[in-house]
């Protein structure tokens, strides 16, 4: 009973903050449409002037409505969300991911054979892309995704060779609305749930998304597994399966 009490005040307590830390990220983009709403209003600017303004107010009225997004996305990956689950050929959703267009220099690369996972594929796209995202806003200049078998998981692997992240700090960076630097995600416009949510559709899955060191020790590697989907000649399973 000591136990059940002592996890639900930890789980209220959990909560508080995340509501706390929610309104906090809220009311910095409702700052920002406030003052540029005010702004026009109040002196009238010369047209360019005005042009620019409301630009900025378009661009903080999206990065509130990111955020907002990804808190309703958040609650119902806690709720249970719905999955349209099927095979799913990691190396082609990888392939899909790589090709999307993203801002910077970034170069982002596709190995490994194809790899089937029972998933929802639209939500295994949602993951690679933030994990791909995350990395490119975190200054990497390569980025590759590496689908294989592993026993009877399928997995993509995403490694880049950005700035990585501390050992101390492969789970932390999952936990909700943390930034491990919040200036870089802040000028990307992220709300600081990517993670949280892409490690949330994985385990929808009965997957797992989590932080390792990479080879070399310089950059990071998220590990991506899934359940392994059948294919053609049957279920892919642990005598079967290939290794990528």
């Amino acid at each position: 009973m000591v136990g059940a009490e002592a996890r639900a005040v930890d789980s209220e307590a959990r909560l508080r903050d995340f509501v706390s830390d929610a309104a906090h990220e809220l009311r910095t983009p409702v700052t920002g449409i406030r003052a540029a709403a005010e702004h026009v209003l109040r002196t009238d600017p010369p047209r360019e002037e005005r042009e620019q303004v409301l630009v900025d107010l378009i661009r903080e009225a999206q990065r509130a409505g990111r955020l907002v997004d990804d808190l309703l996305l958040m609650a119902r990956i806690d709720r249970g969300l719905a999955l349209v689950t099927g095979p799913v050929d990691l190396r082609s959703v990888a392939e899909e991911v790589a090709r999307s267009p993203r801002p910077g220099p970034a170069v982002v690369r596709v190995a490994g054979g194809p790899v089937v996972a029972a998933a929802d594929r639209d939500r295994v796209v949602q993951v690679l892309g933030n994990l791909v995202d995350n990395a490119v806003q975190a200054g990497a200049r390569q980025v590759e995704l590496r689908s294989s078998y592993d026993g009877d998981a399928a997995v993509v692997e995403v490694v880049d060779d950005g700035p990585g992240i501390p050992a101390a700090d492969h789970e932390r960076v999952f936990d909700r609305l943390v930034r491990l630097d919040p200036a870089r995600e802040r000028r990307a416009g992220g709300s600081g749930l990517g993670l949280s949510i892409a490690r949330g559709l994985a385990r929808a899955h009965g997957g797992e998304l989590v932080c390792r060191e990479p080879a070399g020790g310089a950059g990071t590697r998220m590990r991506l597994t899934l359940p392994a989907g059948a294919t053609e000649d049957g279920p892919v399973g642990a005598a079967t399966t290939p290794r990528g």
